[in-house]
């Protein structure tokens, strides 16, 4: 009887927190919270695991993840534009003291064109501009430093269905410091 009952904690738990944005909007839905009780020795023990909160219209403006202790394990808000794009996005510490903050600039299309990055006090730390494609891939990745001056520069490959498969990241004088690459399975 007892795992019939957890099961169908866990269960509901998984169920309630994959609302779409549309049933967000149509439920008037504030926030999610997902937690798990766990049953050990006859004691119970509640553990978040997540927490979400939505504006009206479905976007998620603020999100908390925690470790199987029920540590928080990250806290990011957003903030949108009003085409819907995140504008800020503000990363917390444990204790909910903000630790980060990036503001990102868009152009006309929707198009991402640059980042900047700050601490928790709002001095920047370093900035970073977009290249696309003609199809709108991101294809260069520059980062920059406060001065700045050129810290790392990423190139990223596609195939001929568009399909990212490689980003290189170097050093400014092109000593390379990384290859990512992506495998697709169909």
């Amino acid at each position: 009887m007892r795992i019939q009952f957890i099961l169908m904690s866990i269960l509901f738990c998984q169920t309630s927190y994959s609302q779409s944005k549309k049933d967000v909007i149509k439920d008037k839905i504030k926030s999610i919270k997902v937690v798990t009780t766990v049953y050990k020795n006859e004691i119970q023990t509640q553990i978040p695991e997540i927490f979400e909160r939505y504006a009206p219209n479905g976007d998620v403006i603020e999100k908390i993840e925690y470790d199987k202790e029920g540590k928080v394990k990250s806290h990011e808000a957003f903030v949108y534009n009003k085409k819907g794009d995140v504008a800020e996005e503000l990363i917390y510490d444990e204790t909910a003291n903000l630790k980060k903050k990036k503001i990102s600039t868009y152009a006309s299309d929707g198009v991402k064109t640059e980042e900047n990055r700050f601490d928790g006090t709002g001095k920047l730390l370093e900035r970073e501009t977009y290249t696309y494609n003609a199809n709108g891939d991101r294809t260069i990745e520059l980062t920059f430093n406060i001065k700045g001056e050129l810290i790392k520069k990423a190139f990223i490959l596609y195939d001929k269905k568009g399909l990212k498969t490689e980003k290189k990241t170097m050093d400014p004088k092109d000593k390379l410091l990384e290859v990512k690459k992506y495998t697709y399975e169909f």
